[in-house]
C-alpha cells in the first residue's frame, strides 16, 4: 500500500487474488453482455441472484447499486477485475485485514479466500457457514461479530464498545406497555395497583437481561430497551409474552413494537427516527401482540420466526406509510 499510515486496517469480502482465476471466462462474457445489452434488467438479475433477497430488499438492493456505479463504470470494473492478478503486491501490505468468505459462495471459490489470507503478511481469515453473497440473514450476526472483534483489536477499544456508541450504531429498538393500566389502578386501588406493577417490571427485567436487552428506561408502565442484535430483540419481545402469558392471577395485556435503526445517543438516552417509529408501532398493537417494521422483518429473514402481514400505516410526524408485521409467538 503507497499510504500505510492512512489506513487502520482492510476487511476484505468474498475477495480474490487474480480475477482470470477467480472468474471464469464464460461467466465474464455473460455478466459483459448483460450489463452492455439491458442494464435495468442487469441489474434485477444481480440483486435478486439465487434467492438470497426478498422482493422488497431485491428492490431496496437495485436501488444502492444504482448509486455506486454507472452502467459504464460497472463495465469497466468488470474488464479490469477479471483480468487484474495483484499477487506481487500482497506480500507488501503489511496493514492488518481481515478477509472474510461465505464458504459455500460458488461465484469466487472459497479456495480464492484461503489463497489471498495466505499471501497477505498480517491477515485474518474468517469463513461463514453460508452460500450468500450478500452479507445479510444468517451472515449479519457472524460477521458483525467478525469484523467487532477485528476493529477491537486493531483499535485497542473493547469489542463491547464497538457498535454501542456514538451516534450511528446500529440498535434495535423495543417498546412494551401495559394496555389498560389506568383502568387497573382505579380497580384493584393504589396498593394492589402497585404489586401488579412490581410484578411487571420484575418480569420484564428479567427477561431483558436474559436476552442481552439494555433498559434504557421505564415509563411507569412500559419499558424501552435497546439490542445490539435484532434476532435477540424478537426473541426477547417472544419470552416477554410468554411469560406474562404463563403468570397466574391479575392478567398482564401487554403490547410490544420493534424497529431497527441509527438512534441518536444523549446521556444514555436514545433519541431520532427510529425510536419514535418504534414506539409508533407498540402503540399501534394489540395487547399480547409483537409487532414489527419492514427493517426488522428483512433482519430476521431465515432465522425461524413466523411474521403476518398487517399492512401499511401512517404512523404520525411520518410522511411515508410503514409497513408492519406481527410476530406470531403463540404455539399451535
Amino acid at each position: 500500500m503507497a499510504h500505510p499510515d492512512r489506513v487502520a486496517g482492510l476487511i476484505l469480502w468474498a475477495s480474490f487474488v487474480n480475477g482470470a482465476q477467480a472468474y471464469q471466462a464464460t461467466e465474464r462474457t455473460t455478466l459483459v453482455d448483460l450489463a452492455e445489452g439491458n442494464w435495468e434488467f442487469f441489474l434485477q438479475t444481480i440483486a435478486q441472484g439465487k434467492g438470497w433477497l426478498d422482493p422488497r430488499e431485491v428492490r431496496a438492493y437495485v436501488d444502492i447499486l444504482k448509486q455506486c456505479s454507472t452502467q459504464k463504470d460497472y463495465l469497466s470494473f468488470i474488464k479490469w477485475s477479471s483480468e487484474s492478478d495483484i499477487t506481487p503486491l500482497l506480500p507488501e501490505v503489511h496493514t492488518p485485514a481481515l478477509v472474510l468468505h461465505p464458504r459455500a459462495f460458488s461465484d469466487v471459490k472459497v479456495e480464492e479466500a484461503m489463497r489471498l489470507a495466505s499471501m497477505l503478511p498480517n491477515a485474518r481469515l474468517v469463513l461463514l457457514e453460508s452460500e450468500r453473497f450478500l452479507p445479510t440473514a444468517e451472515l449479519v450476526e457472524p460477521a458483525l461479530r467478525a469484523i467487532t472483534e477485528f476493529i477491537a483489536d486493531v483499535t485497542g477499544s473493547p469489542a463491547s464498545e464497538i457498535g454501542r456508541s456514538g451516534p450511528s450504531a446500529f440498535r434495535t429498538i423495543l417498546f412494551t406497555d401495559l394496555v389498560g393500566h389506568t383502568e387497573m389502578m382505579q380497580r384493584l386501588g393504589d396498593a394492589k395497583g402497585r404489586d401488579v406493577l412490581r410484578e411487571h417490571e420484575r418480569i420484564t427485567r428479567e427477561v431483558l437481561k436474559a436476552n442481552g436487552g439494555t433498559e434504557v428506561k421505564t415509563m411507569g408502565d412500559g419499558f424501552m430497551a435497546s439490542f445490539g442484535s435484532v434476532t435477540k430483540a424478537v426473541e426477547c419481545a417472544i419470552a416477554l409474552q410468554r411469560a406474562f402469558a404463563e403468570r397466574e392471577g391479575e392478567p398482564l395485556n401487554v403490547r410490544v413494537g420493534l424497529n431497527a435503526g441509527e438512534p441518536i445517543e444523549e446521556d444514555g438516552d436514545l433519541f431520532g427516527a427510529t425510536v419514535i417509529l418504534a414506539s409508533r408501532i407498540a402503540a399501534k398493537a394489540e395487547g399480547g401482540e409483537i409487532l414489527v417494521a419492514d427493517t426488522v422483518r428483512g433482519l430476521c429473514s431465515g432465522k425461524g420466526f413466523l411474521f403476518a402481514d398487517r399492512g401499511d400505516f401512517v404512523a404520525k410526524g411520518f410522511e411515508e406509510p410503514v409497513r408492519v408485521y406481527e410476530v406470531r409467538w403463540r404455539d399451535g
